[in-house]
């Protein structure tokens, strides 16, 4: 279990802090999100225009214009970062587990799905995207921002197919495939022996913090927590996947259908 760990954390943190470097050592290029609001896009061209003219009566250069949208070659080399630790993952889930293939999915239900109880997902799922946008509403309403949660998926990524595309693989089979595996397959099911609610509360704060949103802890927590108790009750890591997949594929339809 700590050689997984370990060896997610490893790879975790080495493709975020690739990013993190390409995005100092070139801003302007690796621009993954746009900047602030409409107001504070407004006023980068209002200040860009101001410098623009100085420079144009005084003699001297013009200035490079501001990056306000995000570029969307970077935006693919990010999820592409992504989808590469996505499958990395499946790899620390493998070797750490010490099963061979067909050992590993026996021990997680892969090799069967009861269709008896494939109604939990479909029902539960839509559930947590409505408990979400509740309490985002709560939130809002009772003025406490930094708990509001927010997309980690950029809005950006509608301006092009191909990085919309990539994102929708991302979003849609990567994350719930290899997020389920590792936290549910592997954490959850390997500190099962400790009883459901300390497995469950372990892997659903670990599944919680790996999206490095704030507003997102607390209920990504409790759909963890569920993600876990569907596993547990189906005995098998499909009816989690599907819960997953649902669950993204509602989130990505809104952000696309609101924002294209």
């Amino acid at each position: 279990m700590l050689v997984g760990l370990g060896a997610f954390v490893l790879v975790f943190l080495t493709i975020n802090a690739l990013v993190v470097v390409a995005s100092v050592i070139d801003e302007d290029n690796f621009k993954t999100e746009d900047l602030g609001n409409a107001l504070e896009k407004a006023n980068a061209v209002a200040r860009y225009g101001d410098q623009k003219l100085e420079a144009v009566t005084a003699g001297r250069p013009i200035p490079k214009p501001p990056a306000i949208l995000a570029n969307q070659g970077a935006l693919q080399l990010a999820l592409a970062a992504t989808l590469v630790s996505q499958v990395v993952l499946l790899g620390v889930v493998g070797i750490a587990s010490k099963q061979h293939f067909r050992g590993l999915m026996r021990a997680l239900g892969l090799n069967r799905l009861h269709l008896g109880s494939i109604w939990l997902p479909l029902v539960l799922a839509p559930a947590a995207v409505a408990g979400i946008a509740t309490y985002q509403w709560l939130m809002s309403a009772l003025d406490v921002w930094w708990l509001e949660p927010q997309s980690t998926v950029p809005i950006a990524i509608v301006r092009n197919d191909l990085t919309l595309s990539v994102a929708a693989v991302v979003t849609l089979v990567g994350a719930p495939f290899s997020e389920e595996l590792f936290f549910r397959g592997f954490v959850f099911s390997g500190l099962s022996k400790w009883g459901f609610w300390p497995a469950a509360s372990i892997s659903a704060a670990l599944f919680a913090l790996v999206h490095f949103d704030l507003g997102s802890l607390i209920p990504f927590f409790a759909i963890a927590i569920g993600l876990a108790w569907v596993y547990r009750r189906s005995g098998t890591l499909w009816h989690s996947m599907v819960f997953h997949a649902l669950f993204n594929g509602i989130s990505f339809s809104v952000l696309v259908g609101t924002t294209r």
